[in-house]
């Protein structure tokens, strides 16, 4: 059985669909699930809610998983280094007591969703191998790489396999604008309330943007993948766009200009974040699928039905 922890997010409500259309035994975990999106697949995936910081609740949901997708997070850049003993308290101690509850528990494989755009750091190649040295210079990003270092120490003492993707920039329908979190979903959410968007920096730093769908393609194929692996893997389109860029494309899409304002740049965002994902195509046997623009339009008509 397949558990997806952090279910009811965007990610998760996404594989859990997936998946179950693929006739996959699936338990899904979150804090709590919207009734909607439940009633979808009642009878066809196990819901469960329990909160990964509570140790003993979520331990109890491992029965008869063999994998775990860990979905969970509480953080993202855009918190910058202002919160960093909660992101410490929500981001890792829950995360390092859940991996040892995998272990005690007997889950065989362990895919874990890390952040291809913060745990480099500046100065990387463009684009970023695996091998790249990682410095990252906010704390979501240096809270993704600690909880890495924990499943690879324990795929190694403990034989526990481990999938860990470096996942750049998803967008798609039924991603909700959460502040400091995903620039599709922002510029979206302020187009429908008639406000101008807010751009941090210059608007020319460069992003990885993938369709969800080909998120969830990567994610199926870690799960999937056969032998032992202990793998670490980058995951997005293979190219990088602007924010700008990004803006004109929503644009032309929406037919409609909108108001930017510019605000000072923030110490803690890389300039580049640009992904090479050469070993996602060798080992995974996976590569992107979605066209970006055709992801966008995808994204603005779920919006209009």
């Amino acid at each position: 059985m397949i558990g997806i922890y952090g279910a009811n997010g965007f990610i998760g409500r996404h594989l859990v669909e997936r998946l179950a259309l693929n006739c996959q035994a699936v338990k899904a975990v979150s804090r709590k699930f919207d009734p909607d999106f439940r009633d979808l697949f009642d009878r066809r995936v196990d819901f469960l809610e329990a909160d990964i910081r509570e140790p003993l609740d979520i331990a109890a949901t491992l029965q008869d998983v063999d994998t775990v997708v860990q979905l969970v997070s509480t953080s993202s850049p855009g918190m910058k280094n202002d919160h960093a003993l909660v992101d410490i308290r929500e981001n890792v101690i829950p995360h390092v007591e859940f991996l040892q509850s995998c272990v005690q528990a007997g889950v065989k494989r362990y895919i874990f969703l890390s952040s291809g755009g913060t745990v480099y750091g500046p100065g990387s190649p463009v684009p970023t191998p695996e091998s790249s040295p990682t410095n990252p210079i906010n704390s979501h990003g240096l809270t993704k790489l600690m909880v890495e270092k924990y499943i690879q120490m324990n795929g190694h003492i403990n034989g526990m396999q481990y999938v860990i993707l470096r996942v750049a920039n998803p967008f798609g329908p039924g991603q909700a604008f959460r502040k400091g979190q995903g620039l599709i979903p922002a510029i979206l959410d302020n187009w429908q309330k008639k406000l101008p968007i807010r751009i941090i920096g210059d608007g020319r730093s460069l992003r990885d943007y993938f369709f969800i769908d080909d998120l969830i393609s990567a994610i199926e194929a870690a799960i999937a993948l056969s032998g032992h692996p202990n793998l670490v893997a980058n995951v997005g389109s293979g190219e990088v766009r602007s924010v700008n860029d990004v803006i004109e494309a929503v644009e032309k899409i929406v037919g409609e200009k909108m108001v930017r304002n510019y605000v000072q740049a923030r110490p803690t965002d890389v300039e580049v974040a640009s992904l090479d994902i050469t070993i996602a195509k060798k080992i995974l046997n996976w590569m992107p699928t979605t066209n970006f623009h055709d992801g966008v339009r995808k994204t603005v008509d779920s919006l209009r039905i």
